[in-house]
């Protein structure tokens, strides 16, 4: 039986359950930032609202160069080690015009720090225009994609 766990803004989760799909719904210029283990369930979750914390206090998941961090830090907590990670990322959408370039500095600053772990991103659904929905399959390893007026993919 398949498990959905939303994942709120700025919020994070890691699991191990291979029933359990982690999702975030209404995804603007925000990024879901997945990692998981290949070959096992092991996934992890944020929903990174700000590229930079600045110091400023709030949920790990909140900005990048925390939500990165505090995932790694938690898949290891299993027993995985960063190298052996991949990463799918969604969002970064420009869904109005003042939130234009947040989405591309989330883009960039997710990117630069799961490069710091060595972390390659292996699945991609950022940018655009509209905002998006996502789902990790921990079975088939897959983000499942669901746009605005638009079918569903996987990607």
């Amino acid at each position: 039986m398949v498990k959905r766990t939303p994942v709120g803004l700025g919020e994070l989760c890691i699991s191990a359950d291979p029933h359990e799909r982690l999702c975030i719904f209404g995804l603007g210029s925000c990024i879901a930032v997945y990692l998981y283990a290949p070959g096992t369930s092991a996934t992890a979750l944020a929903h990174v609202v700000l590229p930079e914390s600045q110091g400023r206090p709030g949920e790990p998941g909140r900005y990048a160069d925390t939500a990165v961090p505090a995932l790694v830090a938690g898949l290891r907590s299993l027993g995985h080690e960063p190298h052996r990670l991949r990463a799918a990322i969604a969002g970064g959408a420009a869904v109005l015009g003042f939130t234009s370039e947040i989405g591309q500095q989330n883009i960039r600053a997710v990117r630069r720090y799961l490069e710091d772990f060595g972390i390659p991103v292996v699945q991609d659904d950022t940018g655009g225009i509209r905002g998006r929905s996502v789902e990790f399959d921990p079975q088939g390893q897959h983000i499942e994609v669901r746009v605005l007026a638009a079918p569903q993919v996987s990607i």
